[in-house]
């Protein structure tokens, strides 16, 4: 799994404008950044445990998932079904500059 290093995302960047809405989420340095449907942000890793493949992304259901073999994750990157048992790697975030800036790593 990829080695992140610490970055800072503007969430004022239209790039970034996913993350204005809960359910949504962005991808940057192999790492799914998700702002949940109660509006807290978590970060996980791009690349799926179950077959090591960059489809992970993030749905409504407040869960991970990957687009190749339907692998399930909660918010803290445990597996919710067997096709993911090895759960996926979180990072920590931390909002900034009173909600303009959000740190991952």
């Amino acid at each position: 799994m990829p080695d992140v290093t610490r970055f800072t995302l503007n969430l004022e960047d239209t790039a970034n404008a996913n993350l204005k809405t809960n359910g949504g989420y962005v991808i940057k340095n192999d790492v799914v950044i998700a702002k949940t449907m109660t509006g807290t942000f978590v970060t996980v890793t791009l690349i799926c445990s179950h077959q090591q493949l960059k489809q992970v992304t993030f749905t409504k259901n407040n869960e991970f998932y990957c687009t190749a073999h339907e692998a399930r994750y909660d918010t803290m990157g445990k597996c919710l079904n067997q096709n993911g048992s090895n759960g996926l790697k979180t990072y920590p975030t931390k909002l900034m500059d009173t909600g303009k800036t959000l740190v991952v790593g």
